[in-house]
């Protein structure tokens, strides 16, 4: 049950899952490209385990309007979106040396993972719950990767829910092995334009039906019952900084020295602590993933001038992500799922004057 924010008790909020699809990109990528990961100590830094979510929620326009006919067209848009960044679509898989072969990520090599879902609420219903803020981890569908076996695990997933009488929400998982969250917003957007541009929709009559139509093969009476997601609750709490080096030279001092100057602004922000030994995850320019542990007390020398500012990832555009033109989110809620804090940079550019650029993100428990 849930109950609203004027006090009305509503119907079962439990999620039912219908179906599950995997989503390839359009055409495959030759030759395949391959990221590196860099982990000496996986299970220390769980990296396996941080995922960024991303839940969009969109009212019915017209008739037929649905999750259930969204996501038939989802193969199609996003396929097409893959084709332009294919290793959002791969998957972990050992190096040479097979089990003690060093990790990377293949692009193309088993596609993401496409759920199909319905809630027994209104939608309205849903935003106007107490209980939204932890009842839409349930929106999202995430699966921590399995450090014996990774290759077989997907790293993006997409959930559409459909809630009664109308409205749905498209819920997007992303491991952040593939991507920094601006990066997953920028392919979000990018994804949504694509789905314009292929006028699946009609604009001014009701939808057309995809081919990939549950409710043309699927009785509603028969949820999947094998799928059992882990946990994506709102434990911590993330700040972006956007960091210029100027006169610097990129490297693993410097990432730290990044990593030590922001972690310092938001634990003074929110007030609460990193532990002294965390997590960093560096993506580079290149692409490649480094994963170690840092010691936050350790001195950290190098020589450059840092300029920081904040960043706010409401600023980037999510709250005008239309995947039919003129239907923009009634709400995006937007976190990063981990079971303990820990600092991502991500380098974002430089140019011959030794300026370089770096996002920062600094995820900190909740006080």
């Amino acid at each position: 049950m849930m109950t609203t924010t004027d006090g009305t008790t509503t119907g079962s909020s439990g999620v039912d899952y219908e179906a599950i699809q995997t989503v390839t990109a359009f055409t495959v990528t030759e030759p395949r490209l391959t990221q590196p990961v860099s982990a000496a100590d996986p299970a220390g830094t769980w990296i396996f385990q941080k995922c960024f979510n991303v839940v969009l929620y969109y009212r019915t326009m017209v008739e037929g309007d649905t999750g259930w006919a969204f996501s038939g067209w989802v193969k199609d848009s996003l396929g097409r979106a893959f084709t332009e960044r294919p290793l959002l679509c791969g998957r972990l898989r050992r190096g040479e040396g097979g089990c003690g072969g060093e990790l990377e990520i293949v692009s193309n090599d088993s596609g993401a993972r496409l759920i199909e879902a319905r809630i027994g609420v209104t939608l309205d219903e849903f935003l106007g719950s107490e209980r939204r803020a932890d009842g839409e981890a349930e929106l999202v569908h995430w699966k921590d990767i399995d450090m014996q076996d990774p290759q077989f695990c997907p790293l993006f997933y997409i959930q559409v829910t459909n809630f009664q009488c109308g409205g749905y929400s498209i819920g997007i998982s992303c491991s952040l092995l593939l991507a920094d969250p601006i990066s997953i917003i920028s392919f979000i957007s990018r994804w949504a334009t694509i789905h314009n541009d292929l006028n699946l929709i009609p604009g001014d009559s009701a939808p057309k039906k995809p081919i990939f139509y549950l409710s043309n093969i699927k009785r509603p009476d028969s949820p999947l019952t094998f799928l059992t997601p882990s946990p994506c609750p709102k434990t911590v709490q993330t700040l972006v900084f956007k960091v210029n080096a100027v006169g610097a030279k990129p490297g693993g001092e410097l990432s730290k020295a990044v990593t030590l100057l922001c972690t310092e602004e938001a634990e003074k922000k929110l007030k609460n602590k990193l532990g002294s030994k965390f997590a960093l995850l560096v993506k580079e320019e290149s692409g490649n993933v480094k994963a170690e542990s840092v010691e936050k007390g350790g001195a950290v020398q190098v020589e450059t001038e840092m300029v920081t500012s904040e960043v706010s990832l409401e600023s980037l555009g999510l709250s005008g992500v239309a995947f039919r033109r003129g239907n923009e989110p009634a709400l995006v809620s937007h976190w990063v799922a981990s079971g303990d804090g820990f600092v991502m940079v991500a380098q974002c550019g430089g140019d011959d004057d030794g300026m370089l650029g770096f996002n920062v993100f600094v995820t900190i428990p909740r006080a």
